[in-house]
């Protein structure tokens, strides 16, 4: 030992008393609160998806069938981002990209129904979608359920930017942690 550093304990040590290595510190462990960055990123991602499946299903099913294709465009849509934490093993491709993952109570993953409880108050917009179309009523309804959802989606910011958990968690009882190395560094 170093009679200069009599007692005391090397910083890559730890124990009673002693603070845990810096290093240590560096990584996240699963289950720790994920970084609003990363979430914020994985969600753009699933939405990026989803307005990509709207699309095609509009181009296909919009040109054959004018209206009926222009609704069924927007339930795709919707149906995308209902599913979307389901998609791949339990994850949504965004969340499978950084590394995050949403998870029941006990920490397995989601089921179907679970998804679509927790991402109703995100999908709101796509199913003003699906209701635009519709004569006179689809234009009000259309704007109402797009004011509401652009509503409950700041709230939803808020609420993961002050680490609460989001209200579509809350009503689904899941949450989100970090679960595996991102595939990208960010």
């Amino acid at each position: 030992m170093d009679p200069q550093n009599q007692g005391t304990r090397p910083e890559t040590q730890a124990g009673p008393g002693y603070p845990p290595p810096v290093y240590a510190q560096a990584q996240p462990l699963a289950g720790t609160q994920p970084d609003i960055v990363k979430r914020g990123l994985a969600c753009f991602i699933d939405f990026c998806i989803a307005g990509a499946v709207y699309w095609v299903v509009l181009i296909a099913l919009g040109i054959v069938l004018g209206r009926l294709g222009a609704m069924a465009a927007g339930l795709a849509g919707f149906v995308a981002v209902l599913g979307r934490d389901v998609a791949l093993q339990g994850r949504s491709p965004g969340k499978k990209i950084f590394g995050l993952a949403a998870v029941n109570a006990s920490g397995g993953p989601i089921t179907v129904e679970q998804s679509a409880r927790r991402n109703i108050t995100l999908s709101l917009g796509m199913l003003s979608l699906a209701v635009r179309p519709v004569p006179v009523l689809g234009f009000i309804l259309s704007g109402l359920l797009s004011l509401g959802g652009l509503l409950l989606s700041l709230y939803e910011i808020y609420l993961v930017a002050t680490n609460k958990p989001r209200l579509g968690d809350q009503l689904a009882g899941t949450h989100v942690v970090v679960a595996g190395q991102p595939a990208i560094a960010v």
